[in-house]
């Protein structure tokens, strides 16, 4: 694996999402100044079912068909970036094993997404999914409309709540806005308690709530000032914006998403499912925002 560490890792298979995601993994290699590893993986093992499979579908047959594609992919990168380093590679234990495996070593993991079905997993498409929840490496999913990459005209969005997820998520923005001139917009979201029914037939006022209100709003901009402190110590040339705004905070970030080049979230990082390991605003936002969202994990 040596050869590929701190390499841009891109899972390929033709289709357009992953047309754009070759294209982002592109500038970014070099932006990093590493190689672009273009990977497609056929699952061919998993689908090796039947006699009369595999006479449809023989190794060489199957191993010509995922030559093609990788070469697909590295002609596309090249074009976009004649001077990008790239290798390919294909494998046949399925892409999602394959990308986890590389995580390991790669500086940056690059997929499509696809949104369609209303199942979670689907919605995003399940190899999205699975390398944002289990990689090693920070993940970006890039949807097929997406056609911007950050820079002074494109911004970068990255969300805080203060947790060690989202300090992570600081430092990949802060980072990334450095290396592309992009403005970086630190956004924090804080909500209103609910008042319930006991609440109102026992309290004689709601100063409470103002108070909580208070609160929630004041933290908010506390996440937000501490990690523009982060920012202002690691990459002090980076133009910081702030964003604090009352509301859910996938909803604020999908919302801030329409005039960014890229969100950055941060994953919760623990627990055995899926759902845990991505952290529900993280999945949210992946599902909602209208540019690449990056995991920084």
């Amino acid at each position: 694996m040596s050869d590929v560490t701190g390499a841009v890792v891109v899972g390929y298979d033709g289709s357009p999402e992953a047309d754009r995601a070759v294209d982002w993994a592109a500038a970014e290699a070099v932006r990093r100044d590493r190689p672009l590893l273009v990977l497609f993986a056929s699952d061919y093992d998993r689908l090796r079912v039947s006699p009369e499979f595999l006479d449809a579908w023989s190794p060489a047959t199957v191993q010509e068909a995922a030559d093609g594609i990788v070469a697909a992919g590295e002609a596309r990168a090249r074009a976009a970036h004649p001077g990008v380093v790239v290798q390919v590679r294909t494998s046949h234990r399925g892409a999602a094993a394959a990308l986890k495996d590389l995580s390991e070593h790669a500086g940056i993991i690059v997929v499509g997404g696809r949104k369609h079905g209303r199942v979670t997993g689907v919605l995003l498409g399940s190899v999205a999914f699975a390398a944002a929840a289990h990689a090693h490496c920070p993940v970006v999913v890039v949807p097929a409309e997406s056609e911007v990459y950050p820079g002074p005209e494109h911004p970068i969005v990255v969300g805080v709540d203060g947790s060690s997820g989202s300090d992570k998520a600081v430092r990949l923005a802060a980072d990334m806005a450095a290396g592309t001139s992009a403005e970086l917009v630190v956004a924090s979201a804080w909500e209103t308690p609910a008042i319930d029914h006991w609440s109102r037939l026992y309290l004689a006022d709601d100063d409470w709530r103002h108070e909580s209100i208070a609160a929630a709003r004041s933290a908010g901009a506390a996440h937000v000032a501490r990690a523009k402190e982060v920012v202002e110590g690691t990459h002090p040339e980076v133009v910081v914006r702030e964003l604090v705004q009352e509301g859910r905070g996938d909803l604020l970030l999908a919302d801030a998403s329409r005039d960014a080049a890229l969100v950055v979230v941060g994953a919760r990082g623990h627990g055995d499912l899926v759902s845990l390991l991505l952290g529900s605003v993280s999945r949210s936002v992946m599902h909602r925002a209208h540019c690449p969202v990056a995991i920084a994990r």
